[in-house]
């Protein structure tokens, strides 16, 4: 049985290359053992084919990792929206008010004028040869002897003006630095020039306090519209071309 079966597979073989295409396709569905054949030669290769048609959509892939380029330009302004409605007020502020900022602006000015006026004054006072100090008033004197014109001049042109004493310490004071400068005579601002018998102060207003010696005011002979200060404090007028000692006060 096996040696008819191994005969049959030869004869089919035989007609591989005699018979018709049907008989080829039924001798390759059979179970016998082929052998293996002499390799042909390669063909030419065929025309391409056409395109086949699009297959159906893939699945969605995953999302790609952000881009590096540069930033596009800014685009166009929108239009204005639509204005809402008015807030709530709000708390009050904590800040300094403006009417209180402007007074101490102007307060510290007023210190800072005051702080310079005081060091101009200083400075004159350290310009003379003696002073003294009473209140905020300072008495300086170079020891100078003038006629009342001329001391007006003098302490006028050092910024101050001549001595007035206008209490009882003032006149102390005075009579205190008249002993420092060992004098007898020292001019006081007050004439009787413009109106006999009225004495006034270098600005022509009236005398708010006077000293005058027994008697005194007399004019005598007619030529004392000046005044000086005695030793013991004591006031006298005089003749104004007289030179006494000079004491201005700032």
């Amino acid at each position: 049985m096996t040696l008819l079966k191994h005969h049959l597979c030869a004869a089919l073989l035989l007609m591989e290359f005699v018979l018709l295409p049907w008989l080829l396709l039924a001798a390759s569905e059979s179970s016998c053992t082929a052998f293996a054949g002499v390799p042909g030669t390669p063909g030419h290769n065929g025309s391409p084919g056409r395109d086949g048609r699009d297959g159906f959509p893939g699945p969605k892939g995953e999302k790609g990792d952000p881009g590096v380029g540069a930033q596009g330009p800014p685009g166009k302004i929108g239009p204005v929206g639509v204005v809402g409605p008015k807030g709530d007020k709000g708390n009050p502020g904590t800040g300094v008010p403006l009417s209180v900022q402007s007074a101490s602006v102007q307060l510290l000015q007023s210190d800072v004028r005051y702080l310079t006026d005081r060091l101009t004054t200083v400075e004159k006072v350290l310009g003379f040869k003696m002073f003294r100090k009473l209140g905020q008033k300072y008495y300086v004197s170079d020891g100078l002897k003038r006629t009342f014109e001329k001391a007006e001049r003098f302490c006028a042109d050092a910024g101050a003006k001549i001595v007035l004493p206008r209490s009882e310490d003032e006149n102390k004071v005075l009579t205190s630095f008249q002993a420092a400068l060992e004098s007898t005579y020292v001019y006081v601002g007050t004439t009787d020039r413009q109106k006999e018998g009225h004495f006034v102060d270098m600005n022509g207003r009236p005398l708010t306090f006077t000293n005058w010696k027994e008697n005194e005011p007399n004019d005598h002979n007619g030529a004392e519209d000046c005044t000086v200060i005695y030793k013991s404090g004591v006031w006298n007028d005089i003749n104004c071309s007289s030179e006494w000692h000079v004491v201005c006060e700032l």
